[in-house]
């Protein structure tokens, strides 16, 4: 599973993430209740955890995990490490903040041209019940549509 990951990552930051091609990301695959995490840790290492339960999903809904991965990334790479300190609190704290957030990294996923997979990973997330707690944070498959129609990537 780790070198399914590692391959497609590649691929997605080849095609459309070229301020992370010079960037050393690690992939760590470990079991937990959500299907992707991202985390920086200033000044130089950057994770995608994802977790082994996303092993069944087929490559477009892994394809959507790890853009909307990324983008978390490439949100980090614009921020100074106290804005990334402020985040991180936020982030913790603030259901609104981490709402907010997740709602903007779904949209830069389907600007980035990941529409298609975003939205059969939210399709899926959804009938998931290890996201239950969390799903309101995401564009629902119906907004996903509706921005990536407004945008022209549908």
């Amino acid at each position: 599973m780790y070198k399914r990951i590692k391959l497609i990552a590649k691929e997605i930051i080849d095609n459309s993430f070229p301020m992370l091609k010079e960037k050393r990301i690690f992939y760590l695959v470990i079991w937990f209740r959500f299907f992707g995490l991202s985390v920086w840790i200033p000044p130089c290492i950057r994770i995608i955890l994802i977790s082994t339960r996303v092993k069944k999903l087929n490559d477009s809904a892994m394809r959507g995990i790890i853009a909307h991965e990324l983008c978390h990334q490439e949100k980090y790479l614009k921020m100074s490490t106290l804005q990334y300190m402020r985040f991180i609190a936020k982030y913790l704290f603030s259901k609104h903040a981490r709402m907010l957030e997740e709602k903007d990294t779904d949209r830069m996923t389907i600007e980035k041209g990941y529409v298609r997979e975003l939205y059969e990973l939210s399709l899926i997330s959804r009938s998931d019940t290890g996201h239950k707690r969390i799903i309101d944070n995401y564009l629902t498959p119906e907004d996903i549509k509706d921005y990536a129609i407004k945008t022209g990537k549908w």
